[in-house]
């Protein structure tokens, strides 16, 4: 099953470099289903919201986890918190019930840092909104035109002065110079305060 696995993603990253039109408009979808998670109690700005989705990116993304945002600030006039997160749509605001709901497995990860850093971090997320997504999964940069889920929540911490939260900073057979919400999960520097599997 791994090495099927391996050469499935394989085969379909190399779509993706040859035919970004199709990854492009690909990635605006979950599995399809919708979940029910509990509504996380204890959030911040800054924490990260991560989800698993079977099926597609299951198969193309390595690692457990398929998608990664930050959680920005807390809206009181629809009652919900708000995330910052890139997909297909670029860098954009979701709710937090939205983004749980599209998911099998979801969990909350915080930074170990101040909150400071954290709001520093939101802050430059924010500032990236309408950049449009990067096809290029295999590379990672802080100061971009355009990002991938997770290069956006590792970036907005680089930009403010770390931590790194990719848990293989240099080059990997499994994710190249990239940074997937899985390394994300794994890193030493964020842990996990909510987890739910539906």
């Amino acid at each position: 099953m791994g090495r099927t696995k391996n050469f499935m993603r394989t085969i379909l990253l190399v779509a993706i470099l040859v035919f970004p039109v199709f990854s492009y408009s690909a990635l605006a979808f979950s599995s399809g289903d919708t979940y029910w998670h509990p509504y996380p109690s204890d959030v911040r700005p800054g924490d990260i919201v991560i989800g698993h989705s079977s099926g597609f990116f299951d198969w193309i993304i390595p690692g457990f986890w398929t998608h990664t945002g930050m959680i920005a600030y807390y809206d009181s006039s629809i009652g919900d918190w708000i995330v910052v997160e890139s997909d297909s749509q670029g860098v954009h605001l979701s709710t937090l019930t939205e983004f749980l709901s599209r998911y099998d497995t979801v969990a909350v990860l915080r930074v170990a840092t101040t909150d400071t850093v954290r709001l520093n971090a939101v802050s430059f997320a924010l500032a990236q909104l309408g950049k449009p997504y990067d096809i290029f999964w295999f590379s990672k940069q802080v100061y971009g035109s355009s990002y991938y889920c997770s290069e956006l929540v590792w970036a907005s911490y680089m930009a403010v002065g770390g931590p790194d939260i990719d848990d293989n900073p240099g080059w990997s057979w499994t994710y190249a110079y990239g940074v997937a919400p899985q390394e994300v999960y794994d890193d030493g520097d964020t842990y996990v305060i909510y987890y739910h599997s539906a």
